[in-house]
């Protein structure tokens, strides 16, 4: 692949997962957007300790902020139906169940992400007497 195509994608991912860190603050509410800017850092330091190029891990770390801002908009849109049938009474179920919910969509994403990166060494062979 060209370099300078490579520089392109590579721009095109980084300002994916800054679209969606500002449309989570922005139209969300600053819980997601907190969520995902901690999930980019903590994820971005992690991810380039392993194997694979740049472009593949920044195409991850993108995939992963716009599946954790499509999660956050769903659960935004049931937080906001649970507000308004349930009343005040819902927010102490929002509060313990947030990060729970969270974690459903973190968790899976960075080990299987992860699982993508890792380079598979051979077994070592016995020697036979």
């Amino acid at each position: 692949m060209n370099s300078t195509l490579k520089t392109l994608l590579g721009i095109l991912l980084l300002q994916a997962d800054a679209l969606c860190i500002i449309i989570s603050f922005l139209k969300l509410n600053m819980q997601s957007g907190i969520t995902l800017l901690i999930f980019t850092f903590l994820f971005g330091s992690l991810l380039f300790w392993f194997n694979g190029s740049s472009l593949r891990k920044l195409g991850i770390i993108a995939a992963g902020n716009c599946v954790g801002f499509f999660w956050n908009a769903v659960f935004f849109s049931f937080t906001e139906a649970g507000a308004k049938v349930f009343g005040s009474a819902f927010g102490p179920f929002y509060t313990l169940a947030y990060p729970v919910l969270n974690l459903l969509w973190i968790v899976p994403f960075w080990s299987l992400s992860l699982g993508m990166l890792h380079r598979v060494q051979p077994l070592p062979t016995e020697a036979k007497p």
